[in-house]
């Protein structure tokens, strides 16, 4: 389907903008979609950007038939991952944007005579890593958060919808992703241990590291992208869904260990920044599914910082 025009939605995002990246590279169209204005959506380097379109567009509020006018499928990574899903109306809006904006680009795309693809970015959130076990997709259980259980809710309604109205339809579930593009929205006030300790090794502020043993599935975003790329101009999506992991979850200090040795990030045990761990996601997602189809991670942590002082360090340098 290389040449055909594909909507990516939450395209001004950290994932989104690597899958306009990706896409693009593999000579793909897009019109990408997010709430900030023309003017905060910024290509990665290494985009084909006269490949892309952008427009400004509210998803819980707004018309979406003339998105997938024309389009010859849909990349759906809009989502709202808040920091604390208890406060105040948060779970509310977490289901809005996660479930009710998604149901109306289905309407939208059930209504399209041009728009035949749905790729869902999912989470690996929808498992319970907690226990030392290999996750297989047909392990998803909503895991442990509502933003998990929303997103996998999500999963079964478009599998069905799909198969319904004639659509192709697929899921990814990508793990901890890291590198280039990773900053606070309000739609993700958080951001991986990897970008604060990127963050504290190009201000050259030493860090004191807390739980350092504690693991998660740490995968390089255009890794993941590469995925979603792949699923695009794959002949057929069978309504499945994929796990896009490095396969190995792996300790924060693993991680730290990587930007000490590529972007002289110092740890010590009175560091100025303190980056802790979070909860000890000892499970092994599997990946076979997404390699059988010729995917593969690529890239080590070392290559994904390089990237990340690649393209952050010179905005660093000229915002000093």
């Amino acid at each position: 389907m290389t040449g055909a025009r594909v909507v990516v939605t939450g395209a001004a995002g950290f994932f989104g903008l690597a899958m306009v990246r990706a896409l693009t590279r593999d000579g793909v169209r897009v019109l990408a979609t997010d709430r900030v204005d023309e003017s905060g959506f910024k290509l990665r380097p290494g985009t084909v950007g006269e490949l892309v379109s952008y427009l400004r567009r509210d998803l819980e509020r707004e018309s979406l038939d003339d998105l997938v006018d024309g389009a010859a499928g849909l990349v759906h990574a809009a989502a709202l991952t808040p920091a604390d899903e208890t406060a105040g109306d948060t779970a509310e809006r977490l289901l809005s944007m996660n479930l009710q904006a998604f149901l109306s680009l289905l309407g939208a795309v059930r209504r399209s005579p041009t728009c035949r693809r749905v790729l869902f970015v999912s989470s690996a959130g929808a498992y319970d890593q907690s226990t030392a076990a290999t996750l297989r997709e047909e392990d998803a259980d909503g895991g442990t958060s509502l933003y998990g259980a929303a997103k996998l809710a999500a999963e079964v309604v478009g599998r069905r919808h799909a198969a319904l109205f004639g659509r192709e339809f697929a899921a990814l579930r990508p793990t901890s992703l890291i590198g280039p593009g990773e900053v606070e929205r309000p739609s993700r006030p958080r951001v991986t241990q990897f970008a604060q300790l990127m963050v504290a090794a190009l201000e050259r502020r030493s860090v004191r590291l807390e739980r350092p043993q504690a693991r998660s599935d740490w995968l390089a975003v255009d890794d993941a992208a590469e995925a979603v790329a792949l699923l695009w101009r794959a002949p057929s999506l069978g309504g499945r869904a994929f796990n896009v992991s490095s396969g190995h979850p792996r300790p924060l200090t693993e991680l730290a260990d990587a930007v000490v040795r590529v972007a002289g990030l110092r740890v010590v045990e009175d560091g100025e920044v303190v980056v802790a761990g979070g909860p000890d996601r000892a499970a092994t997602i599997s990946n076979e599914r997404l390699v059988e189809l010729g995917w593969r991670p690529r890239r080590s942590l070392e290559d994904v910082v390089r990237a990340v002082l690649a393209e952050q360090a010179p905005a660093t340098a000229e915002g000093a």
